[in-house]
């Protein structure tokens, strides 16, 4: 069995149609794996998985030159992408000792998955780190960091505390997580921001819409109000001796600036849409602005406080870039046959998709 998949993005009127293969008990697409002779005795093994074959589409994601973004829902093969780049890597930089090889992702669960499907590498060192753990690792790569950033959990401020001990007692009426998607992804978490005296965006910024309305969507009558409370937050934190990730993001940043030497490797990100600007900065830094693979879906971010676009991305290349124009990613590369849904399913909700964007063209 058959079925056309048309590939269109909002905005253009030209589609691309491909077939591809159905299972047929499942009426969705056909995972298709490649299997070779020298397997057949892998195949007894309960702990073996084989590795998918990719389409055209995929197989062009994987052999993309420099710096990749990729944008796909759920479903569509972006981790099987980051999976198959990986080894794609390794076999571009067999040879070189130096070389290794980063993945990271906010899930445990995922960096397990990838590990697993992967492996590990005779000669290349891969890490599969939550970003949490990369940030513990950073400090093992460089000792010299350590004695600079005397960092404690115990005085993290995430957002249930930030509701607990802040918020609700200060009687404020407006959402606390929209006031903390402005601090965590605009008012410290933005590259603009980064750039900024202490670095903390300027009120003229944030008020005067200098974000851009489809990039920040707080309505602009209550921004004033959201950048007082996040000034009160601020004298809170310092007088409590509390940070939250933001701070501990720019820190590492600042030390990561003071270096003189770089790791060589590669990053790969997937979910790449919980993470915002300076800690896609991070990763820039960590590898330059040629050599990340970042993977995410917009529509699918689970952490708190997190607004994002792949234009941002694009924005945190331009500044690591420079003068450099050839070195900023270029627009996200994706992915649209889905393996996991039913097409008519997929077809009612792209529709109703179609609506939104027609008639919401900022959300």
């Amino acid at each position: 069995q058959q079925q056309d998949v048309v590939k269109t993005s909002h905005g253009d009127s030209s589609k691309h149609r491909a077939r591809v293969q159905l299972d047929c008990f499942g009426n969705t697409p056909l995972k298709v794996y490649d299997i070779y002779s020298q397997h057949i005795e892998d195949i007894a093994s309960p702990d073996w998985i084989p590795k998918l074959h990719l389409t055209e589409e995929e197989r062009g994601v994987v052999e993309a030159k420099g710096t990749v973004l990729l944008l796909g829902r759920s479903g569509t093969g972006k981790t099987v992408c980051i999976c198959n780049r990986i080894e794609f890597d390794r076999q571009m930089f067999a040879g070189h000792m130096s070389f290794s090889q980063i993945f990271v992702s906010r899930s445990k669960k995922l960096c397990r998955y990838v590990e697993g499907v992967v492996g590990h590498h005779v000669t290349t060192q891969t890490h599969f780190l939550t970003f949490s753990e990369l940030i513990s690792q950073i400090h093992d790569w460089y000792p010299q960091l350590s004695a600079k950033a005397n960092i404690y959990v115990s005085s993290l401020v995430t957002f249930e505390r930030f509701k607990s001990q802040f918020y609700h007692l200060g009687n404020y009426d407006l959402d606390p997580l929209l006031v903390w998607t402005a601090i965590r992804s605009f008012l410290i978490g933005s590259i603009e921001a980064f750039q900024s005296p202490g670095r903390i965006l300027p009120r003229e910024h944030f008020v005067g819409g200098r974000l851009g309305r489809n990039r920040c969507r707080i309505p602009s009558v209550h921004r004033n109000e959201v950048y007082d409370i996040f000034l009160r937050y601020q004298r809170w934190k310092e007088s409590a001796k509390l940070f939250d990730d933001s701070d501990r993001v720019n820190i590492l940043l600042d030390l990561l600036g003071s270096l003189n030497q770089r790791i060589q490797t590669k990053i790969y990100v997937d979910e790449v849409q919980d993470f915002t600007q300076i800690e896609i900065l991070v990763f820039f830094m960590l590898a330059g602005p040629e050599n990340l693979f970042l993977a995410g879906d917009p529509a699918q971010s689970v952490v708190d406080g997190t607004e994002f676009r792949f234009e941002e991305v694009r924005s945190v290349g331009h500044f690591v870039a420079g003068e450099r124009r050839g070195l900023v990613p270029q627009k996200p590369l994706t992915v649209n046959t889905n393996f996991r849904s039913h097409s008519g399913i997929l077809n009612c909700a792209g529709g109703f998709l179609d609506l939104l964007f027609e008639y919401f063209p900022g959300s």
